[in-house]
């Protein structure tokens, strides 16, 4: 965890039970349209004139690279909300949801004294594990991502307290493994359930072996340490035994790491002089900030693209404003366009509020636990409308006045289907009284525009034709604002 976050992680798409496992730390009237009813905010787009004088550009012809493809959530699950975390998932569209894997839960103790046998009466990942006063199912879980074409990144933040060579300390026994055989088989077990027993497609199965290994023990009191009383010759030796029962349940499963608290440093020196450029096939990294000011969250993963391995930053949030209300959520769609700029894959944490988690660190969720009814925060429709209309896109040109920041991805199937979709975050205190987008190099000369407020829901506010060899229109962008502008041709949604 970095120097201002700590963070938890427990009771994921898992039944991590007693975890406390702090894992790294517009509404609007448009002057020529048909619009949908109006939300919180009042502004209009019209078709060509600017009182305002400021434009924003979009070159739809000059492609710059694709966008990040393997975006997503810590995710979690509870057997008895079944219907709504696979309605979530598919609302949300992440390609990819991390879950943590607790051993402790999976294989209590070990299975047998042979690791080249599984004893499968051992591991209970079919089981329903008890968690404040619901279920959850590691299977359920498993099989809604499954179903959902989600990549699951599989991480494994703590040992079984039989295995681990510190000692059993219960559910968070730390790393390193006293038994690297046993622990090699713990994991191969696992891939082997969830591509023989439960179908799914290895291709789509990226297991992370390390978690925060920086992080000392007693560094944040929140948060029990991950690893004790270990050399670089221990990390090494435990990345090496994943990537090898990896390759032995199928060769497409995919490992990455190191995803550090607090720096790159080891993830670097693996990569440098320790073999783990054939070790690793993706580099994760973790950074929490305080402001609005997300450089250090990219220089952080800046290092980390120079070994030409896809980057996630799995961990990251605001301790400020969390994810709560129109703050958390401006933060939110302020940052997600840097890291996708940038080719960082974001993987956001946490998907929700859960009981159990780390008081704090909970309010990264972007929607309320059962117990207020599963209410999503403004945050959550960020992450919705970022996801669903940039999620899959290649990145075309884009310019603006410096006061904002805008993001444009086209999807083309053809010259009569295509799309763009542009992302604009106005986080100053100005109303931008009739902004102007002109738009250039799209296929057709006509088109339907759709506006989203990011901040208050999915549905277009607003929705009009536009037409011109340029197509052109003005809106008036409200003060502290995120919205995105869908432009699709005729034959396309």
């Amino acid at each position: 965890m970095n120097q201002v976050k700590r963070h938890v992680l427990w009771a994921t798409c898992l039944g991590l039970a007693v975890l406390v496992l702090l894992i790294g730390c517009l509404g609007g009237q448009m002057r020529s349209a048909t619009s949908t009813p109006e939300p919180t905010r009042t502004m209009a787009v019209s078709p060509t004139t600017s009182t305002s004088g400021a434009t924003v550009i979009v070159d739809y012809d000059k492609v710059l690279e694709p966008g990040p493809r393997e975006y997503g959530t810590n995710g979690w699950w509870t057997d008895e909300d079944a219907g709504l975390w696979r309605a979530r998932y598919a609302e949300l569209a992440p390609r990819v949801v991390r879950v943590p894997l607790m051993q402790s839960f999976v294989e209590p103790v070990n299975d047998d004294s042979d690791p080249e046998h599984v004893n499968w009466a051992g591991f209970h990942l079919d089981e329903p594990l008890p968690w404040f006063g619901r279920t959850i199912t590691y299977r359920r879980c498993f099989e809604a991502l499954r179903d959902a074409d989600v990549t699951l990144m599989i991480h494994l933040p703590y040992l079984a307290g039989w295995l681990s060579a510190n000692g059993d300390t219960g559910p968070y026994s730390t790393y390193p493994p006293a038994d690297l055989a046993e622990y090699r088989e713990y994991i191969q077990a696992t891939l082997t359930y969830l591509v023989d027993t439960l179908d799914y497609p290895p291709q789509r199965i990226i297991l992370e072996p390390v978690n925060e290994p920086d992080l000392a023990c007693g560094q944040d009191p929140a948060v029990p340490c991950f690893w004790a009383n270990w050399e670089m010759a221990d990390l090494v030796a435990v990345v090496r035994a994943a990537h090898d029962a990896a390759q032995a349940v199928d060769p497409a499963i995919r490992v990455v790491g190191l995803s550090e608290c607090c720096g790159t440093e080891l993830t670097q020196a693996l990569l440098d002089d320790y073999g783990g450029e054939s070790l690793l096939d993706g580099l994760t990294y973790h950074r929490y900030v305080h402001s609005f000011d997300f450089s250090a969250g990219l220089d952080r993963g800046r290092p980390l693209q120079g070994y030409g391995k896809p980057v996630y930053i799995n961990e990251y949030g605001n301790t400020k404003y969390w994810s709560d209300g129109e703050e958390g959520a401006l933060w939110h769609s302020y940052v997600l366009p840097l890291l996708w700029q940038e080719g960082i894959n974001p993987v956001q944490f946490s998907m929700a509020e859960f009981p159990g988690m780390h008081q704090g660190y909970d309010r990264l969720g972007l929607f309320r636990d059962w117990s207020a009814e599963w209410q999503p925060k403004p945050a959550y429709w960020v992450y919705v409308n970022f996801y669903n209309h940039l999620g899959g896109t290649d990145l075309v040109a884009a310019s603006a006045p410096s006061e904002l920041l805008a993001l444009a991805g086209r999807r083309e199937v053809s010259k009569e289907e295509a799309g763009l979709a542009l992302w604009v975050v106005n986080l100053t205190k100005k109303v931008w009284d009739g902004l102007q987008f002109e738009v250039t190099g799209f296929p057709q000369n006509h088109g339907t525009l759709r506006v989203f407020d990011n901040l208050t829901g999915k549905d277009a506010l607003e929705t009009q034709q536009i037409e011109g060899e340029v197509l052109t229109f003005t809106y008036d962008l409200p003060a502290r604002s995120s919205f995105t502008f869908v432009i699709a041709s005729t034959t396309t949604e």
